[in-house]
């Protein structure tokens, strides 16, 4: 489940999804792919320079002797250098040539990874935080509400959105919102329903991330103790940003979540990856009707469900124009129809950066 946009050209020659895409182009992943890029324009580049040098990898790999796949491979890491922001190049020891590169797929692409551009990992601190925001209340007048008990607790705020806080969690805002923008800081965990403003873009300020919106509800869950912290779509669309790198590479450090999508910031990483809730439910609708299909096209039973669920599922139309489906779906969860579905059409479902993938066969 993985945040392509976040990704730089390393990361796309360490992902095993990309790589197989390159190496195999299967139909659902081709599908995937022309999707993502139609979605995703500007990072065009990048993924076509990824492609070319796993291609470049891959070829060297089966058809050039040690030697000359050596040479090859330095070749490479000069005309590449250019693409990243690692430091110089340098050679590495002849040893992890051959029992990584004599290896396939994402094994190939490690190691272009490391023998081209290193393991850089570093981090970048910019933009404002939680504790910028913190100092405003030194001079403004901020309400601090914290949550002892066993309860949820429901607070009401001055532009009239609303809060569920849970237990052990805080919240603070200002007892009036400036004109262009309102903004929270949360220690914890709490649901938001915020009242829509397209002047007033809403904000909740967490020691890592920061969750803006102009009007849905969410919830984030954010206690200074665990290891991740997570925001979980309901409704509406959410942009969640690392708090550190707000400012600064945004493209790399901020993501789009629409309903029963989530974003789980590893705090040990520092990254940002995006995928499915758990249970995803369907949107603005509790108790939705059953779905009857009888002798129906399978495009239509996905088209029934992402309507349903407002979650994208990509397939191949063309291979699998010939499934036909009979069937009821009713109260049972998402990736139970899905496995229901695919049993019966003898395919498989893969979850991907917060899509599902439908990889199967013809049915004709």
């Amino acid at each position: 489940m993985q945040e392509y946009a976040q990704y730089d050209i390393k990361d796309f020659l360490a992902d095993e999804a990309f790589c197989r895409w390159v190496l195999r182009q299967q139909p659902a992943d081709n599908a995937f792919w022309e999707n993502w890029l139609r979605n995703n324009p500007e990072r065009a580049g990048i993924v076509s320079t990824a492609k070319s040098l796993i291609s470049e990898i891959h070829y060297a790999q089966n058809y050039l002797s040690d030697e000359e796949l050596e040479i090859e491979l330095r070749r490479l890491s000069a005309t590449r250098k250019s693409a990243t922001q690692s430091p110089g190049y340098t050679q590495p020891a002849r040893r992890w040539l051959r029992p990584v590169l004599l290896g396939t797929g994402a094994l190939v692409c490690i190691a272009a990874l490391f023998f081209i551009f290193g393991n850089p990992l570093g981090t970048h601190t910019s933009g404002r935080t939680a504790h910028a925001l913190a100092e405003t209340r030194k001079t403004d007048k901020w309400i601090e509400i914290v949550n002892d008990n066993a309860r949820t607790k429901s607070v009401s705020l001055p532009d009239g959105s609303s809060i569920r806080l849970s237990s052990k969690s805080k919240l603070s805002y200002p007892a009036v919102f400036v004109k262009a923008e309102r903004e929270v800081l949360l220690n914890g965990e709490a649901f938001f329903e915020v009242t829509k403003n397209p002047q007033s873009p809403f904000k909740v300020y967490t020691n890592d991330i920061v969750t803006t919106v102009l009007g849905t509800s969410f919830t984030i869950k954010a206690f200074d103790g665990d290891k991740d912290v997570r925001v979980m779509v309901k409704t509406g669309k959410v942009t969640v940003a690392t708090a550190h790198n707000e400012a600064r590479e945004p493209e790399k450090n901020q993501l789009v979540l629409l309903p029963n999508q989530q974003v789980v910031y590893h705090r040990d990483e520092q990254k940002l990856k995006r995928s499915l809730i758990g249970n995803p439910l369907p949107v603005g609708q509790p108790n939705a009707a059953n779905l009857v299909f009888e002798n129906a096209p399978v495009a239509r039973v996905f088209e029934s469900l992402q309507k349903q669920y407002e979650v994208q599922i990509i397939y191949d139309a063309d291979l699998l124009a010939g499934c036909q489906l009979t069937a009821e779906l009713g109260q049972e969860p998402l990736f139970e129809k899905l496995a229901m579905i695919c049993k019966a059409i003898q395919a498989r479902y893969e979850i991907i950066d917060g899509q599902i993938i439908i990889h199967g066969s013809s049915c004709k």
